[in-house]
């Protein structure tokens, strides 16, 4: 049945008459019939609302694992860029003393000062 002005009226008469107490037993099974129709359209037009934000969800659920990926990748670059550096700087600290080193042993054996390259 489709809802029409002339449905609604006799809804809305329906239930004046039954927020007065004043409904037969026909029209309580009219509003009945009523109510189950509305619950029925109600129900058909959400279920479709329900399945879309279910996909929508789903959706969202997999790019949030995505990014979550991501971002786990990102941090293990940058904990190995971290690494890398403070490997760098050791490494530096090694290479100004070794060469801190020979320009003391050239001195000590030439009495020169080793010339920078």
């Amino acid at each position: 049945m489709d809802w029409n002005d002339e449905i609604q009226e006799r809804f809305d008469t329906l239930r004046e008459r039954e927020l007065a107490g004043a409904l037969t037993n026909a029209e309580k099974q009219e509003l009945l019939a009523f109510m189950n129709q509305l619950t029925q359209e109600a129900d058909a037009a959400l279920s479709g609302s329900i399945d879309q934000l279910d996909k929508t969800q789903i959706a969202l659920e997999q790019q949030l694992q995505q990014r979550q990926q991501e971002n786990e990748a990102l941090a293990l670059l940058l904990n190995q860029q971290q690494q890398l550096k403070t490997e760098l700087r050791q490494w530096l600290v090694e290479f100004d003393q070794r060469q801190a080193r020979i320009r003391e042993t050239y001195t000590r054996l030439t009495g020169d000062v080793l010339p920078s390259t």
